[in-house]
């Protein structure tokens, strides 16, 4: 905490273009998180040993980004198609994020890529790319504008969002072509899509670790579901 506000940890994306390489985020996971009271801090992807030990120490919660897929070998596979690109430096990172929030029960919020990693950090598996593994009319790679919701997901009646909002199913985004396939031991699935694609998970055993494949941090000011997930989440890391 600083200042009566929870300090909330965010990996970074990364980049290696024109022989230099660079971290960075979406500008949108800060202002959600402002405006819900937290303090965003920033982990580099090449953050590693002491320096990650330290970043973790100053966090109540950490809060996993959307970006780029998961190297599939770790979930036992190989790549399936050149729609899939990697992102292996965050990976490794990311793992030794998880190993030491998990360790310290910190709150974990997993968006998107975020939900993803944790499933297969946990132990469970994805598809590398719906629209050649999953026969589905819907589209989840939505088009611009971001700002809007585009298609439903059906909540399950034990995933404590679902009495937040006393409603069962919820408009959300989509911009994803990657998803839950086998569900990490220990983890629930929290909400499917009406194409049955897993949009949310949870794991009951802990304080509060949920993932959620669209991004609340896009809508949240018009969707009221989403605006309850931070405001759940925020409530976890004060504690």
């Amino acid at each position: 905490m600083y200042c009566g506000k929870p300090v909330i940890g965010l990996p970074s994306s990364y980049e290696w273009v024109d022989e230099t390489d660079k971290v960075f985020l979406l500008c949108n996971y800060f202002d959600f998180l402002r405006s819900f009271g937290a303090i965003p801090l920033l982990i580099p992807t090449k953050a590693e040993g002491a320096e990650l030990t330290y970043l973790l120490d100053q966090c109540d919660g950490l809060l996993l980004t959307g970006g780029d897929d998961i190297d599939p070998t770790l979930y036992g596979e190989t790549i399936l198609n050149d729609s899939v690109e990697l992102a292996p430096e965050r990976d490794k990172m990311e793992a030794k994020l998880c190993a030491m929030a998990s360790a310290r029960h910190l709150p974990i919020l997993g968006i998107c890529r975020g939900m993803q990693f944790m499933n297969v950090y946990f132990g469970g598996s994805l598809y590398q790319d719906i629209a050649s593994q999953y026969n589905t009319s819907v589209s989840h790679r939505m088009a611009p504008p971001s700002h809007r919701t585009c298609h439903d997901c059906i909540l399950e009646d034990d995933f404590p969002l679902r009495a937040m909002i006393d409603e069962k199913v919820i408009a959300v985004n989509s911009h994803h072509h990657q998803a839950v396939k086998t569900v990490a031991p220990g983890f629930r699935v929290a909400g499917r899509c009406t194409d049955g694609i897993i949009e949310a998970i949870w794991n009951p055993n802990e304080a509060f670790c949920w993932g959620i494949q669209w991004h609340p941090e896009r809508i949240w000011d018009i969707n009221t579901p989403s605006a309850k997930i931070m405001e759940a989440f925020i409530k976890a890391c004060i504690k």
